[in-house]
Parts: C-alpha cells; structure tokens; sequence
C-alpha cells in the first residue's frame, strides 16, 4: 500500500490547519484536554480530537472501557482500559503508562502523549532520506542465535536479509551501505559510529530473535526504537525510568514513527503474531546521530518460525517489507515542493 497523501493529514483547509496546529501546541503546553486538578494526564479523545482523529464505530470484541478513533486517511487507534498498549492500524505499540480513566472516559499520560501519539499522528520534522545505513546483527565470533533445528546462524540470516534489502532500496532509488558485509566481528558502538561517519539519514540494525533458555513457544515479530528520557524501556520489566537522555533522543519522534512503519508492514506481510512496537536502550540505537530501529524478524528457537527464517523465500518477504516500511517513512517526511512563482 502507497499514500499518495498521507493519512496522518489532518486538515482540510489552510484554515482548519492553522487551528488545529494551534490546538495541539495548547495541549503540548498542558492546556485543552487536560484532567481537571491533575497535572500529567489528559482525556484520550479530546486528546486525538485536536491531532485531527475523530470517533469511529466499535466493533465486535471491543473491550466494555474501550475507545476507537480514526484519522481522514484511515488509520485506526484502538484503545482499552488499563492496558499499557495501544492498537494503531492493528499493530500494537507500547506505552508508559497502562490508560486510566476518569468520568467514563479513558486517559493517558502526558510523556505517552508527547512520545507516542504526536509521532504517531502528527507532523513529523521533515527531511529528505537518501542514505540508508544497515546492520546486520553480529557476526564473526559473534554467532547471535543458533537454530538447532536447521543449523542456521542470526548471524547468516541478518547478512542475507540485509543483501536482499540493500537492492530493494536501490531500486528505489535509495543510496545504501552496510556496517559489515562479511562475516565479520563488529563492536556494538562502532556500528552506532559508523552511521555519523557516514552521513546516513537512517539506521536499520537487523536481528532475529530467541526465547529465553527452554522456550520454544515465543514467536512473532517486533521492532524496537530508543527509550525516550523519562520513560522505562518495554524490556526492563518494572525498573524504574531512566531521565538522562541519550543523543539518539534528539529523533525520538522519527524513531517511533520509522519503527511503527516497518513493524506495520512486517507483521501484515509475514502474518507473524504481533509482538509491538517497543522500546530500549540498545548501544546501537543510543548514540545514533539519525533515526534508528532495531529489527527482531522471528523467533530461532521457535522450531516453526526458524523453518521460515532458514527459508530465502520468507527473508525475500521480510526485506520487501521492511523496504515498504522505509519507503511509507520517507514519504511522510518528504520535504514539501515549493510552487513556482
């Protein structure tokens, strides 16, 4: 699927453009929606009223204390009570905070709000993306995960992925370049810095996944982008949030909004259960001077899902769709054409 005008356009007219930007910097100042007497939440519809969604119908198996919002373009946000997810299109994406509700109406925090839903929904600052730099995960000694069903290597799988990718992007255009072509050992920050030497506009590090030791049930697909300052990341269980931020937090809002993209377009190609769109402080995505995601395609230690993985067929489909991701991502921040005067 292509938009030949994206879906998060919120504006009919130069005028209800103007109003309604006017309407989201209020509530980004904590003005509008916000909860009577509280200091840090904000009524969810009222919320994604002024980000230019409007109420959409329920449907069958929807939660009693749950709410459904559509954009003009046709993207979905789904929402339910005390869940720490939201449903965006149908992919999960993981919050801060589980929503509240007060007054039969659901909320949810300021920090989700500004980290999640304005990426989500909003204008994104613009940019061309030319240089693409990708990542193939481990290498050399490092073998990542090991499927023993089919002895196959992350490491081989990553490499592949990425060769497959690199000419799908080509051919649209895309100049694309490899942290590591061979089999090869790469310290973690080094990839990180090869993305500021080399300019890239995005950073793509690519993985597949495995559950922890015995587990061979865990499957699925889920992308990850670098926790926000403030907030915990979906990895760390029920640590505490981290303030500092890290100075790939500069892109947090085309992190978020890249890795929504690609998880989108990965989980309705491969039909892979959805695991989300989530959150950590990987070393590859901290120091990144670029947006950046890290891709986990498919769980090794999951005997079915490793068949597919072991599959050139199933990699072809997974870097078609990311490659699609990548593509819907550059078109929402594709600087706007000036009209000849």
């Amino acid at each position: 699927m292509k938009w030949t005008t994206p879906p998060w356009t919120t504006a009919r007219t130069t005028e209800n453009k103007v109003v309604r930007r006017f309407a989201a910097i209020l509530l980004l100042l904590g003005v509008g929606a916000m909860l009577p007497g509280a200091s840090t939440d904000f009524y969810l519809g009222e919320s994604v009223r002024q980000l230019g969604l409007r109420d959409a119908p329920r449907l069958a198996g929807d939660g009693r204390s749950s709410e459904r919002y559509v954009t003009r373009g046709g993207v979905s946000l789904y929402a339910d009570y005390s869940k720490d997810f939201i449903l965006v299109d149908g992919m999960k994406v993981m919050l801060d905070d589980a929503t509240g509700s007060q007054r039969g109406h659901l909320t949810l925090s300021r920090r989700d709000y500004d980290k999640v839903f304005v990426p989500l929904f909003w204008e994104l600052p613009k940019g061309p993306v030319r240089r693409i730099l990708l990542d193939p995960g481990h290498g050399g000694k490092d073998t990542g995960k090991v499927s023993g069903a089919f002895k196959y290597t992350e490491k081989a799988a990553t490499l592949d992925t990425a060769a497959r990718l690199k000419i799908l992007l080509e051919k649209q255009g895309f100049e694309v370049l490899f942290t590591r072509t061979k089999d090869v050992f790469l310290d973690l920050d080094d990839r990180a810095t090869m993305a500021t030497s080399l300019k890239a506009d995005l950073f793509i590090s690519l993985h597949y996944n495995a559950g922890p030791t015995g587990d061979t049930t865990a499957d699925g697909i889920e992308t990850y982008c670098l926790t926000p300052a403030g907030q915990r990341s979906t990895n760390a269980g029920k640590a505490k949030s981290t303030t500092g931020a890290e100075p790939g937090n500069r892109f947090d809002a085309g992190n978020l909004a890249l890795a929504w993209g690609i998880q989108r377009r990965l989980v309705k190609s491969t039909g892979a259960d959805d695991r989300g769109v989530r959150r950590a402080r990987f070393a590859v995505l901290r120091t990144l001077s670029c947006p950046g995601v890290l891709i986990e395609a498919g769980f090794m230690s999951n005997r079915r899902e490793a068949g597919l993985i072991a599959d050139g067929a199933y990699r072809q489909k997974i870097a078609e769709a990311i490659a699609a991701g990548i593509v819907d991502y550059a078109i929402r921040v594709r600087p706007a054409v000036k009209a000849a005067q």
